[in-house]
């Protein structure tokens, strides 16, 4: 029985659970946050004009490997890039938040 226990733990984090508690930690829509050592090198804080903009807003950068745009569910990963800019968007494709990473 602890097996099964242990295996529905397993499919439970593999399923999403942990992405659950990773939100807790993101700042809240409508932030902007640079690098954790308070640099901006990504360019978030010039870029903070943006939130609120629809995603096809022509201002907007494209996505390329230093531009993320991520929308609920998306997966992505987890390997940190100063240089990046990550733009978060709604469902409805409007810019919620903008960081580096």
């Amino acid at each position: 029985m602890r097996r099964g226990a242990f295996g529905l733990l397993t499919l439970c984090l593999a399923a999403g659970c942990a992405q659950d508690a990773a939100s807790l930690i993101e700042p809240p829509p409508g932030a902007v946050s640079g690098a954790p050592d308070g640099t901006d090198a990504c360019g978030a804080q010039a870029n903070a004009r943006l939130i609120g903009l629809p995603l096809s807003d022509p201002s907007v950068p494209a996505a390329s490997p230093r531009v993320r745009h991520i929308r609920p569910g998306d997966a992505v990963t987890e390997d940190y890039r100063i240089e990046r800019l990550n733009i978060y968007v709604t469902s409805a494709d409007v810019i919620e938040r903008i960081n580096c990473g």
